[in-house]
C-alpha cells in the first residue's frame, strides 16, 4: 500500500478527541464519554457512519447531545479509555461500564454474530521495579459476548448495555474498553451509539 493509500484509510477512521464528563455524586462519580471522544474505525466516512444532533428530548433523557449513525458496516471496531483518576476520586470503588444504544426501525443483521465487548484496567510499572518508565501492566480484564438482536427489537428505545465492570484501587492508569465485531463479513446497520457511561455498581 502507498503512502496515499495509508492516509487515506487513516482520514477515514474516527479519532477521538478523549473528552470526558464527570459528575460527582454520594454514591460515587459517573462519567460520561461522547461519541466524538471514542476511535471508531471507518467512523469518518459517511458511508458508513454518520454523526448526528440528538433530538432535546432525547439528550435529556440519555445526558448526552449526539449521536453516531451506524449506516453499514461489515467491520465494527470502537475503542476508548478513561483515566482512573477521573473515579478514584469518587466514594464508590466498583462500577460498570454501559453503552448507550438504540436501534433504528429499519436495523439490520444483529442477529447474525455476537458483538464482543472488552475492557481492562491498566497500572505502570514502577521504574524502580522495571528500569523503563512506560511499561504498563493489566491489573484487571473483562468483557463478554452478547447478540444484540434482543435489544434491536426494541426499536426506537435508547439501552443501557453493561460492557462489563472493574474494581477501583489506585488512580494511576486507564480504563480501557471497547465494542467490537470483526471475525465476520456480515453486514450490520442502522444503529446508533451515543455513547459510553461509566456508573457505580449497586451493591
Amino acid at each position: 500500500m502507498s503512502s496515499s493509500d495509508n492516509r487515506t484509510v487513516s482520514h477515514a477512521h474516527w479519532k477521538g478527541d478523549g473528552h470526558v464528563e464527570a459528575e460527582f455524586r454520594s454514591t460515587g462519580t459517573i462519567i460520561k464519554v461522547p461519541v466524538r471522544a471514542l476511535n471508531i474505525i471507518w467512523g469518518n466516512d459517511t458511508r458508513f457512519w454518520r454523526f448526528r444532533k440528538l433530538p432535546d428530548n432525547e439528550t435529556r433523557m440519555i445526558g448526552l447531545k449526539e449521536g453516531a449513525w451506524l449506516v453499514q458496516v461489515n467491520w465494527i471496531e470502537v475503542t476508548g479509555r478513561v483515566k482512573k483518576a477521573e473515579l478514584y476520586k469518587g466514594a464508590a470503588k466498583t462500577y460498570g461500564i454501559y453503552y448507550l444504544i438504540k436501534f433504528r426501525a429499519d436495523a439490520f443483521g444483529w442477529h447474525s454474530i455476537p458483538i464482543k465487548f472488552k475492557l481492562r484496567v491498566t497500572a505502570s510499572k514502577s521504574a524502580q521495579t522495571t528500569g523503563h518508565s512506560h511499561n504498563t501492566i493489566i491489573e484487571q480484564e473483562d468483557g463478554k459476548s452478547m447478540n444484540l438482536e434482543p435489544y434491536r427489537e426494541k426499536q426506537e428505545v435508547w439501552h443501557e448495555i453493561l460492557g462489563g465492570q472493574f474494581s477501583v484501587s489506585n488512580c494511576d492508569g486507564f480504563i480501557e474498553f471497547g465494542m467490537l465485531e470483526v471475525e465476520s463479513a456480515w453486514w450490520k446497520g442502522n444503529m446508533v451509539l451515543a455513547g459510553v457511561k461509566i456508573k457505580p455498581l449497586q451493591a
